[in-house]
């Protein structure tokens, strides 16, 4: 998704833009396509616990990326992940072209393993060498930025802040008609919460707070957790099967992916994001463009973007007793609901228009000595 809207902002008079994914398929691609933008899906790598296949596997996804940058004359590779990061940067040195990674999180660097894990050892000495040798590490806000630093040693001035955002055409979206797909949803205080369906997010936590807040007498409720990917099966049933434990099928509903999340933000009155960590949310700034008043964990990566009572409500980290008191807030007091909501949007307009923020990326795409069509 972040990736759209860099294509958006850059525009296509000075650019050619071409999207290579060697991962998962999914909706991202057709919004991403229906830009003009060519998605090429490419040879997809194995596990590194097989290393023969692991090896095997990384070779033909070189020698795949290698043709592709060639055949279309690539000049420079924006990467957005830990693998393709890893890749980009590999590829960049063997093509002779800059590549840009991009860290959206640094839970990498943080990770909870012990080091005697072979994989964390490797994946740790690899994050050193890579971004090192990279020509400029992006970082998507100053709290990552940071991290980075004092984490990976790199220069200070090698380290740029490209600050997440999005491009939002307000004019465009339509509130989706809830009550044709929930039947009882009309006349409920909606909640929404956006991610992928793993433990990291805390959506156990916000079905937790839900059985709370029932409880305390709140059945005007209705909770719409979107998202999901390829390998959530697992994280879906566990979350199912808490939604039914505490019985509030009727409060908690789990949507899969969408495409229509804007569409659906406008259709509720409150965002909440319970994750234990979080990088820049997008789905945050989303949920601000739309107008809502967030309630957040004061987790990293988030308690720097919420000002508690002034754009939303903050509640301690896994705290589903605290998020339960947030959502009775703002249930309760219809103008503390509406003054978060104006602030959630200012903070939108004043921090996370993308348009705005992908300056220093035109920036050093010229430093670079990029030459971009006329």
């Amino acid at each position: 998704m972040m990736l759209l809207h860099h294509i958006r902002a850059l525009g296509d008079k000075r650019y050619k833009h071409y999207v290579y994914c060697f991962e998962i398929d999914g909706p991202i691609r057709e919004l991403i396509e229906k830009l003009g933008v060519p998605v090429i899906m490419g040879p997809k790598y194995s596990s590194i616990k097989n290393p023969i296949k692991f090896a095997l596997s990384l070779f033909l996804l070189i020698k795949s990326l290698k043709s592709f940058i060639k055949d279309n004359r690539i000049q420079v590779i924006q990467s957005n992940s830990d693998h393709s990061n890893e890749l980009a940067v590999l590829i960049g040195k063997l093509s002779g072209i800059p590549a840009l990674p991009t860290i959206h999180t640094t839970m990498a660097f943080v990770d909870k393993r012990s080091n005697c894990d072979l994989r964390v050892y490797i994946r740790k000495l690899a994050d050193r060498v890579i971004y090192r040798i990279s020509d400029q590490v992006i970082a998507v806000s100053q709290e990552i930025k940071d991290i980075i630093y004092q984490t990976l040693r790199l220069k200070e001035s090698k380290i740029l802040v490209v600050k997440n955002g999005i491009i939002f055409d307000e004019g465009t979206l339509k509130p989706v008609k809830l009550e044709g797909e929930i039947s009882s949803s009309k006349n409920k205080l909606k909640l929404i919460a956006v991610g992928r369906l793993v433990p990291l997010k805390g959506f156990d936590i916000l079905i937790k707070a839900v059985a709370e807040v029932v409880n305390q007498g709140l059945d005007d409720l209705l909770v719409l957790i979107v998202g999901g990917e390829k390998n959530s099966s697992q994280e879906r049933l566990r979350l199912q099967s808490l939604i039914q434990d505490l019985d509030i099928e009727n409060y908690v509903k789990l949507t899969g992916m969408r495409n229509d999340i804007l569409e659906l933000m406008k259709s509720a009155d409150i965002f909440v994001i319970p994750s234990r960590y979080e990088g820049l949310s997008v789905a945050m700034i989303e949920a601000m463009a739309c107008g809502l008043p967030v309630i957040a964990s004061n987790g990293p990566g988030l308690k720097g973007f919420i000002n508690d009572l002034q754009n939303g409500l903050l509640f301690n980290v896994a705290d589903h007793k605290g998020l339960a008191e947030c959502i009775l807030r703002l249930a309760k007091d219809k103008e503390l609901r509406n003054r978060l909501s104006r602030g959630a949007r200012i903070s939108f307009e004043k921090n996370y228009d993308m348009r705005k923020n992908i300056t220093p990326l035109v920036a050093l795409i010229q430093k670079l000595n990029v030459k971009t069509k006329c």
